[in-house]
Protein backbone atom coordinates (compact mmCIF):
# COMPACT_ATOMS: atom_id res chain seq x y z
CA UNK A 1 0.00 0.00 0.00
CA UNK A 2 1.16 3.52 -0.73
CA UNK A 3 -0.38 6.69 0.64
CA UNK A 4 0.38 9.86 2.55
CA UNK A 5 1.43 8.42 5.90
CA UNK A 6 3.26 11.38 7.46
CA UNK A 7 3.12 15.15 7.51
CA UNK A 8 0.22 17.45 6.73
CA UNK A 9 -1.78 14.89 4.74
CA UNK A 10 -1.32 11.87 6.98
CA UNK A 11 -4.99 12.17 7.99
CA UNK A 12 -5.74 10.80 4.50
CA UNK A 13 -3.38 7.82 4.45
CA UNK A 14 -3.13 6.52 8.02
CA UNK A 15 -6.84 5.77 8.60
CA UNK A 16 -7.13 4.13 5.16
CA UNK A 17 -4.05 1.99 5.82
CA UNK A 18 -5.55 0.92 9.14
CA UNK A 19 -8.78 -0.07 7.40
CA UNK A 20 -6.79 -2.33 5.06
CA UNK A 21 -4.90 -3.87 7.97
CA UNK A 22 -8.14 -4.47 9.86
CA UNK A 23 -9.61 -6.50 6.99
CA UNK A 24 -6.40 -8.42 6.31
CA UNK A 25 -5.92 -9.20 10.02
CA UNK A 26 -9.44 -10.66 10.20
CA UNK A 27 -8.87 -12.76 7.09
CA UNK A 28 -5.51 -14.00 8.39
CA UNK A 29 -7.00 -14.84 11.79
CA UNK A 30 -9.45 -17.11 9.97
CA UNK A 31 -6.67 -18.96 8.17
CA UNK A 32 -5.98 -16.63 5.26
CA UNK A 33 -7.04 -17.35 1.68
CA UNK A 34 -6.39 -20.87 0.46
CA UNK A 35 -3.96 -21.28 3.33
CA UNK A 36 -1.95 -18.17 2.45
CA UNK A 37 -1.72 -15.07 4.64
CA UNK A 38 -2.11 -11.51 3.41
CA UNK A 39 0.62 -8.98 4.19
CA UNK A 40 0.54 -5.19 3.98
CA UNK A 41 3.72 -3.45 2.85
CA UNK A 42 3.21 0.26 3.56
CA UNK A 43 5.09 3.04 1.76
CA UNK A 44 4.76 6.79 2.30
CA UNK A 45 4.20 8.76 -0.92
CA UNK A 46 3.80 12.13 0.80
CA UNK A 47 0.78 13.10 -1.32
CA UNK A 48 3.40 14.13 -3.91
CA UNK A 49 3.04 13.18 -7.59
CA UNK A 50 6.80 12.79 -8.07
CA UNK A 51 7.30 10.79 -4.88
CA UNK A 52 4.24 8.67 -5.65
CA UNK A 53 5.60 7.65 -9.04
CA UNK A 54 8.87 6.58 -7.40
CA UNK A 55 7.08 4.56 -4.72
CA UNK A 56 4.75 2.89 -7.23
CA UNK A 57 7.69 2.01 -9.48
CA UNK A 58 9.46 0.41 -6.52
CA UNK A 59 6.39 -1.63 -5.51
CA UNK A 60 5.81 -2.76 -9.09
CA UNK A 61 9.34 -4.18 -9.17
CA UNK A 62 8.79 -6.41 -6.13
CA UNK A 63 7.69 -9.90 -7.16
CA UNK A 64 5.78 -10.59 -3.94
CA UNK A 65 3.45 -7.61 -4.47
CA UNK A 66 0.22 -8.58 -6.24
CA UNK A 67 -1.70 -5.28 -5.89
CA UNK A 68 -1.24 -1.71 -4.70
CA UNK A 69 -3.91 0.00 -2.61
CA UNK A 70 -4.01 3.63 -1.50
CA UNK A 71 -3.19 6.78 -3.47
CA UNK A 72 -5.78 8.92 -1.71
CA UNK A 73 -4.44 12.25 -3.02
CA UNK A 74 -5.84 13.01 -6.48
CA UNK A 75 -2.66 14.46 -7.98
CA UNK A 76 -0.62 11.47 -6.79
CA UNK A 77 -3.18 9.00 -8.13
CA UNK A 78 -3.29 10.65 -11.55
CA UNK A 79 0.53 10.69 -11.75
CA UNK A 80 0.77 6.96 -10.99
CA UNK A 81 -2.15 6.17 -13.29
CA UNK A 82 -0.41 7.84 -16.22
CA UNK A 83 3.28 7.10 -15.54
CA UNK A 84 3.39 3.70 -13.82
CA UNK A 85 0.17 1.75 -14.46
CA UNK A 86 0.82 1.38 -18.22
CA UNK A 87 4.23 -0.21 -17.50
CA UNK A 88 3.07 -3.07 -15.25
CA UNK A 89 0.24 -5.64 -14.99
CA UNK A 90 -0.03 -4.84 -11.26
CA UNK A 91 -3.56 -3.70 -10.33
CA UNK A 92 -3.84 -0.37 -8.50
CA UNK A 93 -6.88 0.36 -6.32
CA UNK A 94 -6.94 4.08 -5.63
CA UNK A 95 -8.85 5.70 -2.78
CA UNK A 96 -8.70 8.97 -4.71
CA UNK A 97 -11.67 10.57 -6.40
CA UNK A 98 -9.58 12.45 -8.97
CA UNK A 99 -8.79 11.37 -12.50
CA UNK A 100 -12.33 11.26 -13.87
CA UNK A 101 -11.18 10.58 -17.44
CA UNK A 102 -9.51 7.35 -16.37
CA UNK A 103 -12.79 5.81 -15.25
CA UNK A 104 -14.72 6.06 -18.49
CA UNK A 105 -13.71 4.45 -21.77
CA UNK A 106 -15.66 6.91 -23.89
CA UNK A 107 -13.52 9.70 -22.42
CA UNK A 108 -10.40 7.97 -23.67
CA UNK A 109 -8.56 7.43 -20.42
CA UNK A 110 -9.38 3.93 -19.16
CA UNK A 111 -6.40 2.03 -17.74
CA UNK A 112 -7.02 -1.75 -17.58
CA UNK A 113 -5.26 -2.12 -14.22
CA UNK A 114 -6.25 1.10 -12.41
CA UNK A 115 -9.41 1.08 -10.28
CA UNK A 116 -11.13 3.76 -8.21
CA UNK A 117 -12.89 2.72 -4.99
CA UNK A 118 -14.29 6.16 -4.24
CA UNK A 119 -16.80 7.89 -6.50
CA UNK A 120 -15.02 10.15 -8.97
CA UNK A 121 -14.82 13.84 -8.13
CA UNK A 122 -17.16 14.35 -11.08
CA UNK A 123 -19.68 11.95 -9.51
CA UNK A 124 -19.28 13.63 -6.12
CA UNK A 125 -20.29 16.89 -7.75
CA UNK A 126 -23.39 15.23 -9.15
CA UNK A 127 -24.24 13.67 -5.79
CA UNK A 128 -23.98 17.00 -3.96
CA UNK A 129 -26.20 18.68 -6.54
CA UNK A 130 -28.81 15.91 -6.23
CA UNK A 131 -28.83 16.36 -2.46
CA UNK A 132 -28.97 20.14 -2.63
CA UNK A 133 -31.70 20.39 -5.25
CA UNK A 134 -34.00 17.88 -3.55
CA UNK A 135 -33.42 18.72 0.11
CA UNK A 136 -32.22 22.33 0.26
CA UNK A 137 -34.13 23.39 -2.89
CA UNK A 138 -31.96 26.40 -3.81
CA UNK A 139 -32.75 28.94 -6.49
CA UNK A 140 -29.13 30.03 -6.76
CA UNK A 141 -26.07 27.75 -6.47
CA UNK A 142 -22.44 28.92 -6.29
CA UNK A 143 -19.20 26.94 -6.41
CA UNK A 144 -15.76 27.23 -4.84
CA UNK A 145 -13.00 24.73 -5.52
CA UNK A 146 -9.27 24.26 -5.51
CA UNK A 147 -7.16 25.23 -8.51
CA UNK A 148 -6.00 21.63 -9.04
CA UNK A 149 -7.61 18.59 -10.70
CA UNK A 150 -9.77 18.06 -7.62
CA UNK A 151 -11.46 21.43 -7.89
CA UNK A 152 -11.68 21.40 -11.68
CA UNK A 153 -13.33 17.98 -11.89
CA UNK A 154 -15.67 18.89 -9.03
CA UNK A 155 -16.80 21.93 -10.99
CA UNK A 156 -17.41 19.76 -14.07
CA UNK A 157 -19.59 17.37 -12.08
CA UNK A 158 -21.58 20.19 -10.49
CA UNK A 159 -22.12 21.87 -13.86
CA UNK A 160 -23.25 18.63 -15.51
CA UNK A 161 -25.82 17.76 -12.86
CA UNK A 162 -27.09 21.32 -12.43
CA UNK A 163 -27.82 21.35 -16.16
CA UNK A 164 -30.21 18.44 -15.62
CA UNK A 165 -32.11 20.66 -13.19
CA UNK A 166 -32.09 23.59 -15.61
CA UNK A 167 -29.67 25.65 -13.53
CA UNK A 168 -26.19 27.12 -13.83
CA UNK A 169 -23.84 28.24 -11.08
CA UNK A 170 -24.12 31.93 -10.25
CA UNK A 171 -20.53 32.33 -9.03
CA UNK A 172 -17.32 30.32 -9.46
CA UNK A 173 -14.36 30.92 -7.13
CA UNK A 174 -11.05 29.11 -6.63
CA UNK A 175 -8.76 28.69 -3.63
CA UNK A 176 -5.30 27.17 -3.42
CA UNK A 177 -5.15 23.86 -1.55
CA UNK A 178 -2.62 25.42 0.84
CA UNK A 179 -4.31 28.82 0.89
CA UNK A 180 -4.66 30.68 4.17
CA UNK A 181 -7.22 33.38 3.36
CA UNK A 182 -10.53 33.25 1.48
CA UNK A 183 -11.74 36.79 2.12
CA UNK A 184 -11.75 37.89 -1.53
CA UNK A 185 -13.49 34.72 -2.68
CA UNK A 186 -16.14 34.88 0.04
CA UNK A 187 -16.95 38.51 -0.71
CA UNK A 188 -17.48 37.63 -4.38
CA UNK A 189 -19.67 34.68 -3.40
CA UNK A 190 -21.65 36.91 -1.07
CA UNK A 191 -22.20 39.44 -3.86
CA UNK A 192 -23.74 36.70 -6.02
CA UNK A 193 -26.34 36.02 -3.29
CA UNK A 194 -26.42 32.21 -3.52
CA UNK A 195 -28.69 29.99 -1.43
CA UNK A 196 -26.14 27.15 -1.52
CA UNK A 197 -22.37 27.06 -1.99
CA UNK A 198 -20.86 23.72 -3.05
CA UNK A 199 -17.20 23.49 -2.01
CA UNK A 200 -14.52 21.14 -3.34
CA UNK A 201 -11.74 21.88 -0.88
CA UNK A 202 -9.32 19.89 1.25
CA UNK A 203 -9.44 20.03 5.03
CA UNK A 204 -7.53 23.25 5.74
CA UNK A 205 -9.09 25.50 3.06
CA UNK A 206 -12.55 24.15 3.94
CA UNK A 207 -12.02 25.16 7.56
CA UNK A 208 -10.89 28.62 6.43
CA UNK A 209 -13.98 28.93 4.24
CA UNK A 210 -16.38 28.01 7.04
CA UNK A 211 -14.74 30.31 9.57
CA UNK A 212 -14.45 33.33 7.31
CA UNK A 213 -17.91 32.84 5.80
CA UNK A 214 -19.28 33.26 9.31
CA UNK A 215 -17.11 36.32 9.96
CA UNK A 216 -17.97 37.97 6.63
CA UNK A 217 -21.70 37.32 6.77
CA UNK A 218 -22.14 34.78 3.97
CA UNK A 219 -25.58 33.33 4.77
CA UNK A 220 -25.69 30.54 2.18
CA UNK A 221 -25.73 26.89 3.19
CA UNK A 222 -22.29 25.39 2.53
CA UNK A 223 -22.02 21.78 1.33
CA UNK A 224 -18.55 20.23 1.17
CA UNK A 225 -17.19 17.29 -0.77
CA UNK A 226 -15.85 14.14 0.88
CA UNK A 227 -12.30 15.45 1.46
CA UNK A 228 -13.26 17.13 4.75
CA UNK A 229 -12.44 14.27 7.09
CA UNK A 230 -11.14 15.49 10.44
CA UNK A 231 -13.80 16.22 13.05
CA UNK A 232 -11.45 18.70 14.74
CA UNK A 233 -12.66 21.16 12.12
CA UNK A 234 -15.98 21.31 13.95
CA UNK A 235 -14.53 21.67 17.42
CA UNK A 236 -12.51 24.70 16.32
CA UNK A 237 -15.49 26.56 14.84
CA UNK A 238 -18.36 28.35 16.58
CA UNK A 239 -21.67 26.51 16.42
CA UNK A 240 -23.16 29.38 14.44
CA UNK A 241 -20.68 28.67 11.62
CA UNK A 242 -22.02 25.12 11.37
CA UNK A 243 -25.73 25.85 11.60
CA UNK A 244 -26.09 25.82 7.81
CA UNK A 245 -23.40 23.31 6.92
CA UNK A 246 -23.60 19.82 5.42
CA UNK A 247 -20.68 17.50 4.79
CA UNK A 248 -20.43 14.38 2.67
CA UNK A 249 -18.60 11.07 3.03
CA UNK A 250 -18.10 7.62 1.56
CA UNK A 251 -19.09 5.89 4.80
CA UNK A 252 -22.53 4.38 5.31
CA UNK A 253 -22.81 6.23 8.62
CA UNK A 254 -20.81 8.56 10.84
CA UNK A 255 -18.15 6.59 12.68
CA UNK A 256 -20.08 6.45 15.95
CA UNK A 257 -23.44 5.88 14.28
CA UNK A 258 -25.24 2.54 14.64
CA UNK A 259 -24.14 1.24 11.21
CA UNK A 260 -20.43 1.84 11.88
CA UNK A 261 -19.87 1.80 15.64
CA UNK A 262 -19.43 -1.98 16.17
CA UNK A 263 -16.62 -2.12 13.59
CA UNK A 264 -15.06 1.12 14.84
CA UNK A 265 -15.06 -0.14 18.43
CA UNK A 266 -13.07 -3.17 17.26
CA UNK A 267 -10.61 -0.98 15.37
CA UNK A 268 -10.09 1.47 18.21
CA UNK A 269 -9.37 -1.39 20.58
CA UNK A 270 -6.98 -3.06 18.14
CA UNK A 271 -5.21 0.09 16.92
CA UNK A 272 -5.36 2.52 19.87
CA UNK A 273 -2.72 4.89 18.49
CA UNK A 274 -4.65 5.72 15.31
CA UNK A 275 -6.86 8.80 15.02
CA UNK A 276 -9.72 7.66 12.82
CA UNK A 277 -11.77 9.63 10.32
CA UNK A 278 -14.30 8.60 7.64
CA UNK A 279 -11.54 7.76 5.14
CA UNK A 280 -10.99 4.52 7.06
CA UNK A 281 -13.87 3.13 5.00
CA UNK A 282 -11.84 3.47 1.79
CA UNK A 283 -9.31 1.02 3.18
CA UNK A 284 -11.99 -1.36 4.43
CA UNK A 285 -13.94 -1.29 1.16
CA UNK A 286 -10.87 -1.72 -1.05
CA UNK A 287 -9.46 -4.53 1.08
CA UNK A 288 -12.77 -6.42 1.13
CA UNK A 289 -13.01 -6.06 -2.65
CA UNK A 290 -9.45 -7.27 -3.14
CA UNK A 291 -10.06 -10.26 -0.86
CA UNK A 292 -13.13 -11.21 -2.90
CA UNK A 293 -11.13 -11.04 -6.13
CA UNK A 294 -8.24 -13.09 -4.69
CA UNK A 295 -10.64 -15.77 -3.43
CA UNK A 296 -12.18 -16.07 -6.88
CA UNK A 297 -8.79 -17.05 -8.33
CA UNK A 298 -8.04 -19.98 -6.05
CA UNK A 299 -4.31 -20.56 -5.65
CA UNK A 300 -3.29 -19.11 -9.02
CA UNK A 301 -2.97 -15.43 -8.06
CA UNK A 302 -0.96 -13.23 -10.40
CA UNK A 303 -1.22 -9.46 -10.94
CA UNK A 304 -2.76 -9.76 -14.41
CA UNK A 305 -5.31 -12.36 -13.31
CA UNK A 306 -6.15 -10.28 -10.25
CA UNK A 307 -6.82 -7.21 -12.42
CA UNK A 308 -9.09 -9.33 -14.61
CA UNK A 309 -10.94 -10.64 -11.54
CA UNK A 310 -11.52 -7.10 -10.29
CA UNK A 311 -13.16 -6.32 -13.63
CA UNK A 312 -15.98 -8.68 -12.65
CA UNK A 313 -16.72 -7.42 -9.14
CA UNK A 314 -20.46 -6.70 -9.13
CA UNK A 315 -22.56 -5.04 -6.42
CA UNK A 316 -20.15 -5.95 -3.64
CA UNK A 317 -21.53 -4.64 -0.36
CA UNK A 318 -18.78 -3.50 1.97
CA UNK A 319 -19.20 -3.33 5.72
CA UNK A 320 -18.21 0.32 5.55
CA UNK A 321 -18.98 2.05 2.23
CA UNK A 322 -22.36 3.66 1.65
CA UNK A 323 -22.65 2.14 -1.82
CA UNK A 324 -22.03 -1.27 -3.43
CA UNK A 325 -18.92 -1.54 -5.60
CA UNK A 326 -19.08 -2.59 -9.24
CA UNK A 327 -16.26 -2.69 -11.79
CA UNK A 328 -16.59 -3.61 -15.45
CA UNK A 329 -14.01 -3.74 -18.26
CA UNK A 330 -15.42 -0.42 -19.48
CA UNK A 331 -15.70 1.41 -16.16
CA UNK A 332 -13.26 1.34 -13.26
CA UNK A 333 -15.03 3.97 -11.15
CA UNK A 334 -16.59 1.67 -8.58
CA UNK A 335 -18.04 4.36 -6.32
CA UNK A 336 -21.58 5.57 -6.95
CA UNK A 337 -22.31 8.45 -4.63
CA UNK A 338 -22.09 10.06 -1.21
CA UNK A 339 -23.91 10.01 2.09
CA UNK A 340 -24.61 13.32 3.82
CA UNK A 341 -24.04 14.35 7.42
CA UNK A 342 -24.69 17.47 9.48
CA UNK A 343 -23.45 18.78 12.82
CA UNK A 344 -25.91 18.62 15.72
CA UNK A 345 -24.69 20.05 19.03
CA UNK A 346 -21.12 19.67 17.86
CA UNK A 347 -21.53 16.02 16.86
CA UNK A 348 -21.50 14.53 13.35
CA UNK A 349 -24.92 13.04 12.61
CA UNK A 350 -26.12 11.23 9.50
CA UNK A 351 -28.56 13.59 7.79
CA UNK A 352 -30.47 10.73 6.17
CA UNK A 353 -29.76 7.06 5.45
CA UNK A 354 -28.51 5.97 2.04
CA UNK A 355 -26.29 7.54 -0.61
CA UNK A 356 -27.04 10.19 -3.21
CA UNK A 357 -26.07 8.94 -6.70
CA UNK A 358 -23.64 11.07 -8.63
CA UNK A 359 -23.94 9.85 -12.21
CA UNK A 360 -27.67 10.31 -12.71
CA UNK A 361 -30.42 12.62 -11.56
CA UNK A 362 -32.08 11.29 -8.41
CA UNK A 363 -34.97 12.55 -6.30
CA UNK A 364 -33.95 10.64 -3.16
CA UNK A 365 -30.99 8.78 -1.68
CA UNK A 366 -30.55 5.09 -2.47
CA UNK A 367 -31.14 2.80 0.50
CA UNK A 368 -28.20 0.80 1.83
CA UNK A 369 -28.77 -2.93 1.99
Amino acid sequence: MQDSLSGAYSQYGVPSLTGVRYVFDKVNASGGINGRKLEVVAEDDGCSPKQSVGVATKLASERSVVAVLGLTCSSAAVAVRDAVAPTTPLPFMSFSSGGYTSSSSQLGGLKPNFFFVAPSVHAQGGALVNFAMNVLKPQRVAFIGQTDVYGKEGRQGVDAMLAQYGQKIVADETLESRGTDATAQILKLKAANPDVVIAFLYQVPAQILLRQAEDLGLKATIVTSASVTDSSIYRSLPQSALAHYFGSMLARDVLDGPRMKPMMDEMRAKYPDVTFNPLVVSGVGAAETLVEAIRSLGKDVTPDKLAAALDHITNLNSHALSYPLTFTPGNHAGGRGLSIYKIVDGVETLAMPGYWPGDEKAAAPVAIE
